[in-house]
């Protein structure tokens, strides 16, 4: 198990990152594939490498992600919500998973009571 030794010395994060970089485009069947390791993807490939198509597309995968950091995980939220993404009801926001963490205060502010209310009993919330 190569990668395992090389993902204990050199870390998990550079593993994903020195993977991602094998990619220019990003749809959604390579977004799943890569999993977790979709925690190296860069600022520039998020914006550049993903259309808005396949990043709503990719919001399952991409929320069971562990580990992103502050700026990717807005990045993500602020492109989807630019391509038109609305979080409409408890399903889609949801539907976010981890990637919650990148909703501003202003847009966290406009959701209804109700909305959030819905996600927080839809269990793929909880977790």
């Amino acid at each position: 198990a190569p990668l395992t030794f090389f993902s204990v010395c050199v870390g998990p994060f550079q593993v994903a990152s020195s993977l991602v970089r094998k990619f220019e485009r990003f749809p959604p069947a390579i977004l799943r594939a890569l999993g977790q390791a979709a925690v190296g993807l860069s600022i520039s490939d998020i914006e550049n490498g993903i259309s808005d198509k396949d990043l709503e597309a990719s919001i399952p995968a991409l929320g069971e992600v562990r580990g992103w950091n502050a700026e990717q995980s807005s990045t993500i939220i602020n492109k989807l919500l630019r391509s038109g993404y609305q979080i409409l009801d408890g399903q889609s926001l949801a539907k976010l998973g981890s990637l919650v963490a990148g909703l501003n205060s202003s847009t966290l502010r406009s959701l209804s009571p109700e909305v959030i209310l819905e996600a927080i009993k839809l269990p793929e919330f909880v977790q």
